[in-house]
């Protein structure tokens, strides 16, 4: 049996794990490599095959560039390959599962456990795929991942505003390594509703680190005479790896100091520099005023959902940087929050995994308990014959202050769902959205078309997916989901109406059923990304992630 259940915040480019001990206290799991809350997400293939995961892979990523992977979140569910080895496609769910696997043995070495039943985090603008791909990689790591939460909510129950005695309205802004998220949820005795969601999965801190690495150079080439371009000659990779890791500190020092000096060498040129925080934020405030426009912009749809922000909660590892601080201040007259800004989100899972997990064990009427092969307590469906693992909770079991039993997250559709048809007005082609951004979820709801032609033999439908909440979108083939056919009979006239629901659950599943209410005809389809794997493509990643060679830093 496991001592407790363990919440993963799975980052762009740190990680995080926790548990809730004894006391009922969220606690992080310190890497004990390297003593630190965090872990890089980074993973590198030596030549011998060992697998290298954290601070040493990151601290030799441009050295190697060719053999590790970094911000491979912005790749999951929708990529089918993060990066090639020795001629093998890895997929970046099997790369995040490196991670996943080595944050669970820090943590079973540290509280001799064994870490099995987890609750990983993602961005609230992940879509089906994203999750179902984030799920996977915790099932390659040899994983129970008992939910994927979003991320936001997480750090509202970390912050523990769940607890308020009067209905609050929050905005999450949050600013992490890779990517930006603004959601607005509204909380309530008992309930965490999300309102809308907001982001960038391109901004990031990483963003910032580039913009500085620019003032760096161009102060060394003015304090050496280098008459070089050091991002573009040959042989400069060890610079670039240097330049990389001291930009990522000089930010870091900026955020208590108002300078930050350095050395560089490159190329048998020597340097000191000074940087000054007004010379950093200036050349970044492009930057920050991306994420000012994203945040109102949550703010006015949350606002004609009739919900007005009484709080900001500032998440993420970048929200230290005052810039960021002092704009919250300046730009918005609202009560503002930081507080562990790297700890919350994974704090936050594991406390929400507690309530999982004692949901979860809970065998139903219809299931009985069993053991499998491996020894884990299931419960198998009596019906079906389909078995489920139950979690087990153990010392940190205590219910939080925070959360109950009774508690419910409902989310809502980060993008729009729409079927491609022509606007008889326009004789335009357009997508017409059926679920919009921001319905809750699950979300149902049907629309009637009609047929063209005269003797149209089918009705070919396909599915997209839009970023706005808007009735119709124009055509992107980028968009396309997939499509089904709806097989007509014959003599079918011109504009016979076909009706289409779409069901959107939880989990990002799209389910489409398509029918000619007259005649009965009728076509049902399952959408999925094809960048999640299979169930054979996942067996045979467990094998190569559970069996190779692992060296963690």
């Amino acid at each position: 049996m496991s001592k407790y259940v363990y919440g993963i915040d799975l980052g762009t480019t740190y990680s995080c794990i926790a548990y809730q001990d004894e006391d009922g206290r969220p606690t992080v799991v310190k890497n004990m490599d390297t003593n630190s809350d965090t872990t890089p997400s980074v993973v590198q293939w030596g030549e011998d095959g060992t697998v290298i995961v954290g601070q040493e892979a990151k601290d030799t990523a441009v050295l190697e560039p060719e053999r590790t992977s970094a911000f491979v979140k912005r790749l999951i569910g929708k990529s089918p390959v993060a990066i090639t080895i020795d001629g093998k496609d890895i997929s970046p769910t099997e790369v995040s599962s490196y991670t996943l696997r080595e944050l669970a043995k820090q943590a079973g070495a540290q509280l001799d456990d064994e870490v099995k039943d987890v609750v990983i985090t993602c961005p609230a603008y992940f879509g089906e795929a994203e999750r179902t791909a984030t799920k996977q990689a915790g099932e390659i790591a040899g994983l129970n991942v008992l939910a994927i939460i979003e991320e936001p909510t997480a750090a509202a129950i970390c912050y523990g505003v769940t607890r308020a005695d009067e209905d609050k309205n929050v905005l999450i802004y949050d600013l992490g390594g890779g990517t930006f998220d603004i959601t607005v949820m509204k909380i309530t005795n008992g309930e965490i509703r999300v309102i809308t969601t907001e982001g960038d999965h391109d901004l990031g801190g990483k963003n910032w680190d580039d913009a500085l690495s620019g003032v760096m150079v161009d102060k060394f080439l003015e304090s050496s005479g280098y008459d070089g371009d050091p991002f573009t000659d040959e042989d400069n990779n060890e610079f670039l790896q240097d330049l990389a890791l001291k930009a990522e500190k000089m930010k870091q020092a900026l955020s208590n100091r108002t300078t930050a000096k350095t050395i560089l060498d490159y190329n048998g040129n020597h340097a000191r520099i000074e940087v000054s925080r007004e010379e950093f934020e200036d050349v970044t405030k492009d930057l920050l005023d991306t994420t000012v426009s994203l945040t109102r912009k949550a703010m006015a749809d949350a606002e004609a959902e009739g919900v007005k922000v009484d709080e900001i909660l500032l998440v993420g590892g970048s929200t230290k940087m005052p810039q960021v601080q002092e704009m919250i201040k300046r730009e918005f007259d609202i009560e503002t929050k930081n507080f562990e800004p790297d700890e919350a989100v994974a704090k936050g899972a594991a406390i929400f995994a507690i309530l999982q997990a004692t949901k979860q064990s809970e065998v139903k009427e219809n299931e009985v308990k069993e053991q499998d092969a491996e020894g884990n307590d299931v419960a198998r469906d009596t019906t079906t014959g389909e078995t489920r693992i139950l979690p087990t909770i153990g010392g940190g079991s205590v219910m939080p202050t925070n959360i109950t039993a009774d508690t419910k997250v409902i989310s809502v559709s980060t993008k729009s769902f729409g079927i491609k048809a022509l606007n008889p007005e326009t004789n335009q082609l357009l997508i017409f959205n059926i679920i919009k951004k921001n319905d809750e979820l699950p979300a149902r709801a049907t629309q009637t078309f009609a047929t063209q032609e005269d003797n149209q033999p089918l009705a070919a439908i396909e599915l997209y997916e839009t970023p706005e909440k808007v009735d119709s979108y124009e055509v992107d083939e980028d968009l396309k989901l997939g499509d089904a056919e709806l097989i007509l009979p014959p003599n079918t006239p011109a504009n016979s109406p076909i009706e289409i629901t779409l069901d959107l659950q939880e989990d990002g599943t799209i389910n489409l059923h398509a029918q000619k209410p007259d005649t009965g005809e009728k076509v049902d389809a399952v959408f999925k990304s094809e960048n999640v794997m299979t169930q054979e493509e996942i067996e045979e990643a467990k094998a190569r992630v559970s069996t190779g060679l692992q060296m963690t830093m």
